[in-house]
């Protein structure tokens, strides 16, 4: 039954990111957390979530920009050292819940814009992928800011889509290995991560037929939207 129920889990996480582009963890690491231990959660869903980005990534990848996501990649690069120094040194919960306060503010008004918030100027990638890098290396959330931007650039899915996943596959790479490294890969987890490959390709290829028609404009509300559910659990999880 426990089988079942991950297997389960992280179908309905990757039908979400193969819809709008990200979300896995969003979905897959609460859940999974409340069915394993903390590690092992986090090693599952790196696993998967990289899988899923990888398959995305192949299905997109003539509609990736290259310009916009080398510049995401090598400033969150430099965002990372600055996350992992202020994991080590400042107050944990003041920053997470600020994140989460700051996520949601910021969501919320742009739902709130009759017309959503549009960027001109793609020199603020740098901006977003240094944010985003910070977030990797304090939380390992480094999604937020990269969505953000991808909405507030008004791209199409498909330019979205292949962005986003040339930014989180090599990510989740760096967070799988890390895992590994730090002895997360256990043998159930491993087996999970099989038996729940299957489910990913399905969940993968139904998103992009679920996908088809959606705008830009719905594409930025359903990321505004996924966002301030995102940063209500950041807030939550860490107050209460």
């Amino acid at each position: 039954m426990l089988t079942f129920a991950v297997i389960l889990v992280i179908f309905v996480a990757a039908l979400l990111q193969g819809v709008v582009g990200f979300g896995f963890a969003l979905v897959a690491v609460p859940i999974l957390a409340m069915m394993l231990d903390a590690q092992s959660a986090a090693a599952l869903s790196a696993l998967s979530a990289g899988t899923v980005s990888g398959m995305m990534l192949i299905q997109n990848r003539r509609h990736v920009h290259f310009g916009e996501a080398s510049g995401l990649i090598l400033s969150a690069a430099a965002g990372v050292p600055v996350g992992v120094f202020a994991l080590a040194h400042a107050p944990h919960d003041i920053l997470i819940v600020t994140l989460g306060v700051l996520i949601t503010g910021f969501s919320l008004y742009s739902l709130a814009q009759a017309t959503p918030i549009e960027l001109k100027d793609r020199r603020w990638r740098f901006l977003a992928g240094f944010l985003g890098g910070i977030l990797g290396g304090a939380y390992n959330t480094s999604g937020p800011p990269i969505v953000l931007y991808g909405a507030m650039r008004r791209w199409s899915r498909d330019r979205f889509i292949g962005v986003t996943q040339a930014f989180f596959f090599p990510v989740a790479v760096m967070i799988a290995s890390g895992h590994f490294v730090a002895g997360f890969w256990t043998r159930d987890i491993l087996n999970y991560y099989a038996l729940g490959l299957p489910g990913i390709v399905i969940a993968i290829l139904l998103g992009k037929r679920l996908a088809r028609g959606i705008t830009s404009d719905t594409l930025s509300k359903a990321v505004y939207g996924l966002c301030v559910v995102l940063g209500l659990v950041i807030i939550v999880t860490n107050v209460l």
